[in-house]
């Protein structure tokens, strides 16, 4: 019998759910309140930039994601009392993110269970195998920003049953 062939969004999405559920079981097990992968990853942000003045165009740039997402993932961090936006001297448009006290002890959590994924993630990885995965990813990525460059509106153009470049 043939084996199906394997699709790499399938994979990357699989991947994802399952480190996903990993950092749920985590953070329910530490008593931290609910928070998603990417809401620890901006909060470990936010923790290593602590001396530079962080604003929301930096977290998008930093993580590849829209304006909106980071205005509802920063909202959610702000109801949950992690992080607080505050108005800079020179410019009273812009408002740099930072976290609170709460979200320092709960990123210092965090950080340790992202310490330990990566010791799971990593077991019985060489050296080699992490870099090609790394050069995998990188390429990956340059695809489907080189797609965006082509097409500004989205990229793939799906008719029906078929989709065109």
């Amino acid at each position: 019998m043939e084996q199906e062939k394997r699709i790499i969004g399938q994979e990357i999405h699989r991947l994802a759910h399952s480190i996903s559920k990993h950092v749920a079981g985590y953070v329910k097990k530490e008593g931290i309140d609910e928070i998603t992968l990417m809401h620890g990853w901006i909060m470990k942000y936010l923790y290593k930039n602590r001396s530079n003045d962080i604003f929301q165009k930096d977290i998008e740039k930093s993580f590849s994601i829209g304006r909106s997402t980071v205005t509802s993932i920063l909202q959610i961090l702000e109801k949950k009392g992690y992080v607080k936006r505050e108005y800079v001297e020179h410019d009273a448009r812009l408002k740099k993110v930072l976290l609170t006290e709460k979200g320092i002890k709960n990123t210092e959590s965090i950080e340790s269970m992202f310490g330990k994924l990566d010791e799971i993630l990593e077991e019985n990885v060489t050296e080699q195998e992490r870099d090609v995965f790394f050069r995998v990813c990188d390429k990956v990525r340059e695809n489907l920003e080189s797609q965006n460059d082509d097409k500004k509106e989205g990229g793939i153009e799906c008719y029906e049953h078929s989709c065109e470049k």
